[in-house]
């Protein structure tokens, strides 16, 4: 038996998640000026409270340094703000400037539209099949790839 990409779950994923991502970005790209990743950070710093460079690379499943990049674009475009951590000066906290705001809530708008019109696509069944398959194969993905580091 051969392994091939496309019978491979990790394929199968990982091109469906570039192409929702390259098309989300192309529609907030001209009107707002930032990419998919972007709206993400944007977003989980907007709703999480004194979310830490790690946490938001935990929930985007990137490595930190990827997302310090990308903090770093958001700071250079005036789109997020940084300030010492007054309870640990090794920490940097970082904030929504208003301006990004404005560009989190028009970018929302066009998420909710995209989301919308691909779940008119996909009844609500398939759709909760989905998310529990995803789910599932995330937790297990973590458990065999200690498996097989380990030898077993």
């Amino acid at each position: 038996m051969s392994y091939k990409l496309e019978s491979s779950i990790g394929y199968q994923t990982n091109l469906v998640a570039t192409i929702l991502k390259t098309s989300f970005t192309k529609l907030i790209q001209p009107r707002f000026g930032i990419a998919a990743e972007q709206f993400a950070t944007l977003k989980i710093i907007n709703e999480e409270q004194d979310v830490t460079q790690t946490k938001i690379a935990d929930l985007l499943g990137k490595d930190k340094t990827t997302v310090g990049r990308s903090i770093e674009s958001l700071i250079k475009k005036g789109l997020l703000i940084r300030e010492e951590s007054v309870m640990d000066k090794r920490a940097n906290r970082v904030f929504l400037t208003p301006e990004a705001k404005e560009i989190l809530a028009g970018a929302n708008k066009i998420g909710l539209q995209y989301n919308e019109a691909l779940k008119e696509k996909i009844s609500e069944k398939e759709l909760e099949v989905y998310f529990k398959v995803l789910k599932t194969i995330l937790q297990e993905s973590k458990n065999i790839e200690l498996n097989i580091e380990r030898g077993k």
